[in-house]
This record gives C-alpha cells, sequence and structure tokens, in this order.
C-alpha cells in the first residue's frame, strides 16, 4: 500500500498556494504585503493535514472550504469593501481552476500518476514518491502559474486598448477602406511645415491603396528610387517628414496626403480632411487588432484642414 508523505505535500502546498495568491493581488491590484501572503499561504496549506488527519471535519465540505477561502483571502488582502472582498475571492477561485485545470489537462496527455483529494495535490508511491510525479507537480504548476499569469496581463492589455479603438475610414485615391484605429497618446509627429498631423498605418492598410513591391521600395534603402517612380496621383501627395525612433537617429518617414479620414465615435463621425498618413513596415499588434494609429490630437481639434 503506498505511503503519504504529509510534510512534503504539505510543502508543496505551501509554494503552489503563495503563488496564486501573488497571481490574485497581481489581477486584482490589492494592497498588502509578502507577509501577509506568506500567512495566507500558510493558512491555507493547513488545510493538507486537517483533510489527512480528520477526513470527516465539517471543513472538509463545501461550506467549510467556502468559509476557509474567506479567511484566507481576510488573511492575504486588506479589507477595503464588500465588493473588493468578493472580486478577491472570485479571482482567488478563478486563478486556481485555471492553473489547477492547466495541470489536469497535462496529466490527462502524458497520463501522469497524480491524485488530487480534497482540493489537493497528492502523489502515492512505495517510497518518497514516484520521481517523475514529484518532477511534473514542481515544474509543471510553476510553468502553468507563468502561462496563466501571462494570459490574465494580455487579457488587461487588450481590455485597455479596447477602451481606445474605434472604427476607422480612410479615403485615398478615390479608393476607400475600413479599419480599426487605436488612439496613440506617444504620437506627436507634425510636418514642420503645414503643421498637418500624422496618422501611421502598417502594411495591412496599404496593400488596400499600394502593390507590396512598391511598399517593401517605400520602407528599404531604395525608398528615393521608388519615390521618383510613384505614378500620379501618388508622387503629387507623398511627403517625407522626418522623425526620430527608440535608439535611432534622425529619419525619413514616408507620408501620403490622403483625402479624409473619418472615425466613427458614440457621438457622431469625426472626420478630418487631408491628414498626412505614415507606412510601417511592420504590424502594429501581433494580432492585428488595429492598423492604424489615430492621432491624438484630432479628438480635440475636432476637424482639422
Amino acid at each position: 500500500m503506498g505511503r503519504i508523505y504529509l510534510d512534503a505535500v504539505w510543502m508543496l502546498n505551501l509554494l503552489m498556494d503563495g503563488m496564486i495568491l501573488y497571481l490574485t493581488q497581481g489581477l486584482t491590484r490589492a494592497k498588502t504585503s509578502n507577509f501577509r501572503i506568506f500567512a495566507a499561504a500558510l493558512i491555507a496549506s493547513s488545510i493538507v493535514p486537517i483533510t489527512v488527519l480528520q477526513p470527516d471535519l465539517w471543513l472538509a465540505s463545501t461550506l467549510g472550504k467556502t468559509c476557509f477561502s474567506i479567511l484566507i483571502i481576510f488573511a492575504a488582502f486588506s479589507f477595503v469593501s464588500f465588493r473588493s472582498l468578493l472580486i478577491q475571492w472570485l479571482t482567488f477561485y478563478f486563478v486556481t481552476f485555471a492553473i489547477g485545470g492547466t495541470l489536469v489537462g497535462i496529466h490527462f496527455l502524458f497520463s501522469t500518476p497524480i491524485e488530487v483529494n480534497g482540493g489537493q495535490v497528492i502523489t502515492y508511491s512505495t517510497g518518497f514518491g514516484d520521481p517523475f510525479s514529484w518532477l511534473f507537480v514542481c515544474i509543471g504548476f510553476p510553468v502553468s502559474w507563468l502561462f496563466t499569469k501571462w494570459r490574465m496581463e494580455q487579457i488587461q492589455a487588450h481590455r485597455l486598448k479596447t477602451e481606445d479603438l474605434y472604427r476607422v475610414k480612410v479615403v485615398f485615391n478615390n479608393n476607400s477602406i475600413m479599419c480599426t484605429g487605436l488612439v496613440d497618446s506617444g504620437n506627436h509627429l507634425f510636418d514642420p511645415i503645414s503643421k498637418r498631423m500624422v496618422f501611421l498605418a502598417d502594411r495591412n492598410l496599404w496593400r488596400n491603396f499600394l502593390p507590396d513591391e512598391t511598399l517593401n521600395q517605400l520602407v528599404g534603402d531604395e525608398m528615393l528610387d521608388a519615390l521618383e517612380q510613384l505614378p500620379d496621383p501618388f508622387k503629387s501627395s507623398v511627403q517625407l517628414i522626418p522623425f526620430q525612433g527608440a535608439g535611432s537617429s534622425g529619419q525619413l518617414m514616408v507620408t501620403f496626403l490622403v483625402d479624409s479620414i473619418i472615425v466613427f465615435t458614440e457621438e457622431g463621425e469625426l472626420r478630418i480632411e487631408k491628414p498626412l498618413v505614415g507606412i510601417q513596415d511592420h504590424d502594429l499588434t501581433f494580432d492585428r487588432m488595429y492598423q492604424i494609429l489615430i492621432h491624438p490630437h484630432a479628438s480635440l481639434k475636432g476637424i482639422s484642414a
């Protein structure tokens, strides 16, 4: 019959609970300290000897686990309001299920000999534990924790971005294209002569107006030769704007004077006549969530000439 090494399992769950609480704190932005996180993890991991030595105790019931988890949240974070407490409590369970689901999925994939008893990870063997199963938990849990943390941060970043996303219509050379734009507070590009705002669009947008071969030349070393070969009316609308990128010296950006840009907002249409739109050689975002960066002054100035 297999043996359960309670001290090893307790230590393993102490580390797990600590990481889960740290991730919960990061997602909820709750005020706390390392001491409180450690104390709460110690309280949370104490359920291991309790449920193993006293399996019929009321804490092993659904109501007992619910009360116990609320105690953990009280110990880990400063109490601000019942609403914040509820959010922290739900996030704690969400993170637990997300990480646990990852481990269970990998367990079924590789048929790893790991059992979950009363919400606790326990390994059984005739010795100190199957080396592969312990290695799986010790490595798999931090990996799943890091993956869950990364995905949650990505979701938060996407949520923040979507608040500044708008439908945009670009009209140029008797053609129009609908795309998604992001208001870029860091874009302060203006034409130094005409003082026109400079919007930035990636290749996914410019492919609707120019062939790929021309785009490759306009962002490469053959830029000046490509400008000479542009047909009208592209040649008459092109302008070179000086700019300085991060970690680079002064450069020239190819921009085109388009007919108009229309930004569709909840308050109505914001029309910008004759703005400049520059060419970005790379995608503005890895998932192509948006294709054009809206100049922040567009929303402040409304209609500009």
